[in-house]
């Protein structure tokens, strides 16, 4: 038998029917009552009803929670056979992609390039103060990011990732969070009015922060169940999306690997509709408090973000190889350094970008050689049409496009 909704079951099978699967569902052995309870939510007004969170860990759940691991196992065999000086680079770019997602779901104008330059600051511990640094350092860290055990970390978080960015007017105005009204509204209607007071934050979370550490409930549920939670507190006037998805990629990270954590915004940025249908479902009062289909919807999101890692890695470690056999060429057997640099300078081509440029100094960090030894290897490069000098000073180079091609191509 299909394992439908709450509110399908309501209109095609009638009230008794729909009260019997209520708790059928609640009571069975696939069921997991939570520690949670909502307000129920409609039409724009908090009832005055109340749920515990509970989902049942049908077939299809199970199935998806297999298929993330399985995808995250696989993703770490690929990342394992990179050269090791592209990892980190790579990396990189993947930061830069999920940071532009998640503001882009929040309506925040960034640019690949402003969000790249940042990140650049962030990792030379510049102390310059631009917009987004906390952002960017929050996912360059995301795998140090401490298991969630007091409620000030969630305040800590949104002071390292946001604080920065947030108007005068929306900063916390609690002890340490919001204490007055907040909603969401969607241009029309309004699709959630978070928790009431401080007080009842600071209790909120307190739960939240118990049922991250409840062993009782698979990790993957633990961990989405814990987003919408975080999200229907809503403990800050703004920032409550962007600390929301980084409060799980964080424990993602922790319990996959740090490539499947950093493209859940990005896979959300994708399918916006599909993510705040599954948050805006849950509170509806037929629903009964039942998080089964966010689940579902969270879990396919995640899936989508790690089979586009997956394509990439499979699709530029292919590169790779034709890469590796073209320098195998009798041409490079009697310039062996100046196909080293080339090579290095090739891989993080594709798998960085193909306009990436190496300035002398990248150069001889990657190379481990002396500048002179650089100028000259880089010079004869450039006489071949190997490599194009982009900027005198400093002097930057790129890999020639024709030369990729015929790399890559032919």
């Amino acid at each position: 038998m299909e394992y439908e909704k709450l509110s399908k079951v309501f209109y095609k099978k009638g009230k008794e029917y729909y009260e019997n699967e209520i708790e059928k569902r609640k009571s069975s052995y696939g069921s997991y009552l939570t520690n949670l309870t909502i307000r129920s939510f409609r039409k724009g007004q908090i009832i005055n009803e109340s749920y515990q969170l509970f989902y049942v860990n049908t077939h299809q759940l199970m199935s998806l929670n297999n298929k993330v691991l399985i995808n995250s196992s696989k993703i770490s065999s690929l990342i394992s056979r990179l050269p090791k000086f592209v990892v980190e680079p790579y990396f990189h770019k993947l930061i830069v992609n999920e940071a532009q997602s998640n503001n882009e779901i929040e309506g925040i104008r960034s640019t690949k390039k402003e969000l790249k330059e940042v990140l650049g600051d962030v990792m030379k511990s510049e102390k310059k103060q631009k917009r987004f640094k906390g952002l960017m350092k929050t996912y360059l860290f995301i795998d140090q990011i401490k298991p969630f055990t007091e409620i000030s970390d969630f305040r800590k978080l949104f002071d390292d990732l946001v604080s920065d960015e947030i108007d005068r007017e929306d900063a916390p105005d609690g002890e340490l969070f919001r204490k007055g009204y907040v909603e969401i509204n969607d241009g029309s209607n309004t699709t959630h009015i978070g928790v009431s007071s401080e007080v009842k934050i600071i209790e909120s979370l307190n739960a939240l922060v118990n049922f991250l550490d409840d062993e009782e409930h698979s990790e993957l549920y633990r961990y989405m169940v814990a987003h919408y939670y975080y999200e229907y507190i809503h403990p800050f006037y703004d920032g409550n999306g962007r600390t929301g998805r980084l409060l799980v990629c964080s424990y993602l990270s922790r319990y996959l690997e740090r490539y499947s954590s950093i493209t859940f915004s990005y896979a959300v940025n994708k399918n916006k509709s599909k993510y705040y249908k599954a948050l805006e479902e849950i509170p509806t009062p037929l629903n009964k408090g039942e998080v089964t289909f966010y689940l579902m919807d969270m879990l396919e999101l995640l899936l989508s973000g790690q089979e586009g890692i997956i394509e990439d890695l499979e699709i530029n470690l292919s590169k790779i190889e034709r890469i590796k056999e073209s320098f195998k060429s009798e041409i490079w057997h009697e310039r062996m350094e100046e196909s080293d640099l080339l090579r290095i300078m090739t891989y993080l081509s594709v798998f960085v970008n193909e306009e990436i440029n190496f300035s002398v100094i990248r150069l001889m960090e990657l190379s481990n050689k002396s500048r002179y030894k650089v100028n000259h290897i880089m010079s004869k490069l450039e006489d071949d049409g190997y490599v194009n000098l982009v900027s005198q000073r400093p002097k930057e180079y790129k890999v020639s496009d024709e030369f990729l091609e015929n790399i890559l191509i032919s």
